[in-house]
C-alpha cells in the first residue's frame, strides 16, 4: 500500500503534469495569434499601399472601354 505522502506526492505530480500540459497549448495559442496578427498587417499593409495603383490600373482597363 502506498503511504499517504506518496498519494500525495502522486497527485500534485499529475497536476504539474495537466498544468504543463495546459500552459504548451496556450502557448501555442497565442503562437498562432501573434502569426495571424502578423500576417493581417501585412495584408493591410498591402492594401494600403497598393490599393491606389489598382484603382488606377481598373479605371485605365474601364477607360479603355469607353
Amino acid at each position: 500500500m502506498k503511504s499517504t505522502v506518496q498519494r500525495r506526492l502522486a497527485q500534485c505530480l499529475a497536476a504539474l503534469r495537466a498544468a504543463a500540459g495546459a500552459a504548451a497549448e496556450g502557448q501555442g495559442l497565442v503562437e498562432y495569434a501573434a502569426i495571424l496578427s502578423f500576417i493581417a498587417a501585412v495584408v493591410v499593409s498591402a492594401v494600403v499601399y497598393l490599393g491606389p495603383h489598382i484603382a488606377m490600373s481598373l479605371n485605365n482597363v474601364t477607360n479603355s472601354f469607353h
